[in-house]
């Protein structure tokens, strides 16, 4: 009897443990979000900045600097990346397993690559993102690489093609 106690407790312990995981995986997208959307060039960051400028950011300086990392290494692709993040916490809350996280894992670093690759192949050109463009400097890298050894990526194929990618991984 007392086994069974053990088992039902532990049982109990996971599927509260997934549920809360869930949660701040979803609290985390929604305060990114807020973070993404009161981003602001000028506000302070890793590499520029001054110390008495007003940040504009809602989260203050934390938010602008990870929002700066997050816009500037993966452009606008990084609101995948949110979306992402919440449909994983409501997964975990609703399922509350935890299945294939390696290969998904995965997956986020191939429709990172190819997003940012076509982003910046498509249209690079931002107002706001004044420093890497709409595809962060991670799609820059990607598509000076390719190009370097396939030319061919400057084709319209090569857009559909990097695009297709994206939206299936």
């Amino acid at each position: 009897m007392s086994i069974n106690i053990l088992n039902n407790l532990a049982d109990f312990l996971k599927k509260r443990t997934f549920e809360l995981v869930g949660l701040v995986l979803i609290f985390l997208s929604v305060a990114l979000t807020i973070s993404f959307i009161t981003y602001s060039p000028n506000d302070p960051s890793f590499i520029y900045g001054e110390e008495n400028h007003i940040i504009k950011n809602f989260f203050g300086i934390y938010g602008s600097i990870v929002s700066d990392f997050l816009l500037q290494s993966f452009g606008l692709i990084a609101f995948l990346l949110l979306a992402t993040f919440i449909s994983w916490g409501f997964k975990l809350i609703l399922k509350k397993q935890l299945e294939k996280i390696i290969l998904k894992m995965f997956f986020i670093v191939l429709y990172l690559i190819f997003g940012c690759t076509f982003i910046y192949a498509a249209y690079n050109k931002s107002f706001w993102l004044i420093d890497n463009g709409n595809s962060g400097f991670l799609g820059e890298i990607t598509y000076v690489f390719l190009y370097k050894y396939f030319p061919i990526i400057e084709k319209q194929y090569s857009n559909i093609f990097l695009f297709a990618c994206t939206i299936i991984f």
